[in-house]
């Protein structure tokens, strides 16, 4: 089930200490989130918003608002970083995944990165669910 496609190998950069001084590193800078769910540009402008906040509610004093840009932003980051990795590892094991009947594949597509469950689907998709659970798929009380 391959086309002999090489798959990039994605980098990976993560920062431990997100400034120095007076240099602040926000989007991909500071961290990269896997491509397949699609939130770079997002997370770098939610930085550039994130900091320039901490900035006027700290009164520009430096230290003070890097160290609450951090706090603010970090738990948020790890969240999507740990989705972006859960798609990177679906991608990764791409071949299996063609196995799956239709509905279990694309179910198994909607669900990879952890962001969407059942109950969440259930809402913006209704349809689609009632379709999955009607052929025997998943559990019908999430």
């Amino acid at each position: 089930m391959t086309n002999r496609s090489l798959w990039r190998q994605f980098p990976q950069i993560r920062n431990e200490r997100w400034s120095h001084g007076n240099i602040v590193l926000v989007g991909d800078a500071l961290r990269t989130a896997h491509f397949s769910i699609g939130s770079g540009t997002r997370l770098a402008m939610e930085d550039a918003t994130a900091l320039a906040s901490a900035l006027l509610t700290n009164d520009f004093a430096i230290p003070a608002a890097l160290e609450a840009y951090q706090a603010k932003r970090q738990p948020i980051v790890e969240k999507l970083i740990a989705a972006a990795n859960a798609s990177a590892a679906w991608y990764e094991e791409f071949v299996s995944h063609m196995e799956l009947e239709p509905l279990e594949l694309a179910m198994n597509y909607i669900t990879r990165s952890g962001r969407v469950d059942l109950s969440r689907l259930r809402q913006q998709a209704p349809k689609f669910v009632s379709t999955y659970e009607a052929g025997g798929h998943g559990n019908t009380t999430a």
